[in-house]
């Protein structure tokens, strides 16, 4: 039997149709236990860069996760999930910001506080104290003190491949120690810089105490991904539609996580005039 140009057409429609339904019931299922890692950097009204979040934004986002059941966690809870299978709550959600800006303490830690939620700062250590865009040791004891929970983010935020074994452990372990002299708790998650990682800077962080790190790498973190390699959610970018976008990333973080490293892909393969036709939030 010959099968006419139409009909060649029909199945080619109808394996299409499945394929893509294939994929949206998998990404479903993989959203369904996968637990999303908010991350965070500013938060103020002034600063117009791909860091910040507007304050009010902010604000609307902490809203919704509070008016749609999601209940914030922490790293410990994470990592007691994903070592030993411990339950979560129901719509669970790790909300991370990095650096330890000032404006966590004056813009995001009220907001938080209203709307019940948990958070990580990921500080560096460094830059505290120092300078004036980032919080005060006192800032920090005083969130620390309310139930955030103070992360790592090294001591100078150096880009940690590439460094000596020696600087490693100055950049990793000083950072931890500093925060814990200052905050009296320990500190045992890290965030890598940029997250760049390499095979020294896992045992590094493993050597020096740490229990998980987390990396940039956009997805959930799902049942069986190792504690040191954690994904999170982009949610930052001072532009239109950050709300609308928000919630995109949200839901939908299993595929903008794969169409960002297929576009990643094509740049670094020498495709980029494909790469630009990949739309992500």
């Amino acid at each position: 039997m010959v099968l006419s140009l139409k009909q060649w057409g029909l199945i080619c429609l109808y394996l299409l149709i499945a394929v893509l339904l294939a994929g949206f019931l998998c990404l479903e299922r993989e959203a369904a236990v996968g637990v999303p890692v908010l991350s965070y950097h500013q938060v103020n009204d002034e600063d117009d860069n791909a860091l910040t979040v507007p304050t009010a934004v902010f604000e609307q986002q902490m809203a919704y996760l509070h008016d749609n059941g999601y209940h914030a966690i922490t790293p410990d809870q994470l990592n007691a999930y994903l070592t030993e299978g411990a339950p979560l709550p129901e719509k669970p959600v790790l909300i991370t910001f990095d650096d330890g800006y000032r404006d966590n303490y004056e813009n995001a830690f009220p907001v938080l506080q209203k709307y019940g939620m948990t958070a990580t700062i990921f500080l560096i250590s460094d830059f505290m104290d120092r300078f004036d865009k980032y919080l005060t040791w006192q800032q920090v004891q005083e969130m620390s003190e309310a139930g955030i929970y103070m992360g790592a983010h090294t001591l100078s935020h150096f880009e940690l491949p590439g460094l000596s074994k020696a600087e490693l452990y100055q950049q990793i372990e000083g950072g931890k120690l500093a925060i814990e002299w200052k905050t009296l708790r320990f500190t045992e998650y890290i965030a890598y810089p940029c997250g760049s990682y390499n095979a020294d800077v896992l045992a590094v962080a493993r050597d020096c105490g740490f229990k998980g790190g987390f990396t940039v790498r956009y997805d959930l973190v799902h049942p069986g991904d190792n504690p040191y390699l954690l994904s999170r959610v982009p949610i930052f970018g001072h532009n239109a539609h950050s709300f609308w976008k928000f919630k995109l990333r949200l839901h939908g973080a299993p595929l903008w996580g794969r169409l960002e490293r297929l576009r990643a892909m094509l740049i670094r393969t020498g495709h980029p005039t494909m790469a630009s036709i990949i739309w992500l939030p």
